[in-house]
């Protein structure tokens, strides 16, 4: 893989620094707290009986967490999204782990692969704030905010294959009218 020599790092200023800094450990301590609560909600395909004090835990750590998750969105840079919505969904919709334990075990599945796909986009924000801190250029783009029309709304999310998938059409329809003409043209010289 060559390297873009384009790209220059920029010097990295003393407070630039240190709030990458602690985007960084915010992070961290939220990658920390996910597997955590990975650690709760894997108690619900377990039959081991569950105390009080974990239970409170459990809740604790649902609270942490999305302190955490505050603080982190409040400081990020504009345009980026971390699954954060994802994260909080599943933590609204595990209220306990007694509830999760009495879900039937297909949706216990489906909680966990949706823990899985917030920790895959938490490691993704991990990646990003690496390449802050160490001085690269990232830019994030805001995502266009949707009219409540479908066919616009398709094109806005996109990024501009509608166009393209037009243009192929064209392309695709003058390809077979030539087809077409020079089969003609062949079938009246015969």
């Amino acid at each position: 893989m060559s390297q873009d020599k384009s790209v220059v790092k920029p010097k990295k200023s003393g407070k630039q620094a240190e709030k990458n800094q602690e985007l960084i450990d915010t992070a961290s301590r939220i990658s920390n707290l996910w597997m955590e609560f990975r650690k709760c909600l894997r108690m619900a395909f377990t039959t081991k009986p569950v105390t009080r004090e974990q239970e409170q835990g459990f809740l604790d750590l649902k609270s942490g967490l999305a302190r955490l998750q505050r603080s982190l969105a409040q400081r990020m840079p504009e345009g980026f999204r971390y699954g954060s919505k994802g994260m909080h969904d599943l933590m609204g919709s595990s209220i306990s782990i007694a509830t999760l334990r009495e879900l039937p075990t297909n949706d216990k599945k489906q909680l966990y692969i949706r823990w899985h796909e917030a920790h895959i986009a938490l490691q993704h924000l991990m990646g990003i704030l690496d390449l802050l801190a160490e001085g690269y250029p990232v830019r994030f783009e805001a995502l266009k905010k949707k009219t409540g029309n479908l066919k616009e709304d398709i094109g806005l999310s996109g990024d501009g294959k509608q166009k393209s998938k037009k243009k192929s059409a064209v392309v695709f329809l003058i390809v077979v009218i030539a087809l077409g003409v020079g089969a003609w043209l062949y079938m009246s010289k015969t």
